[in-house]
């Protein structure tokens, strides 16, 4: 009897691993799925300003800034990169956090990529002006 009882409670933590697993490629799987719905509305927040669009991705703002000094032709070619690679990037992060089931940690960790961006757009409008 207690061979079948181990043999269940290995079952058991086997599956609970497999759903583990699974769950833990969530948080890239939403910045994949994301990253259309953002463009979509990043095209209705350029009408807006550049604030409204440096919201969504701060990111491409910072690589935007003029003091950075980075060449015309790289800038475009990066920007378009970082508005398509940006939420993955941010899932790919909160999934290493994840898979530590650190769930609050990984939260606030994207929060604190995304909030990071915008302190880095801000100083670097400073320093540019």
């Amino acid at each position: 009897m207690p061979a079948s009882s181990a043999t269940a409670s290995r079952r058991k933590r086997g599956n609970r691993k497999s759903v583990r697993d699974w769950t833990a490629v969530l948080p890239l799987l939403l910045g994949i799925l994301i990253t259309p719905l953002a463009l979509r509305s990043a095209s209705i927040l350029a009408l807006e300003g550049p604030k409204a669009f440096a919201l969504l991705y701060p990111w491409v703002e910072v690589l935007r800034s003029r003091a950075l000094h980075l060449p015309a032709e790289l800038v475009g070619n990066a920007s378009e990169w970082m508005m398509y690679l940006q939420f993955p990037l941010y899932g790919l992060v909160i999934m290493l956090t994840w898979r530590a089931r650190r769930y609050l940690r990984a939260f606030i960790i994207g929060l604190v990529l995304h909030f990071s961006g915008l302190v880095a757009v801000v100083v670097l409008a400073w320093l540019g002006q």
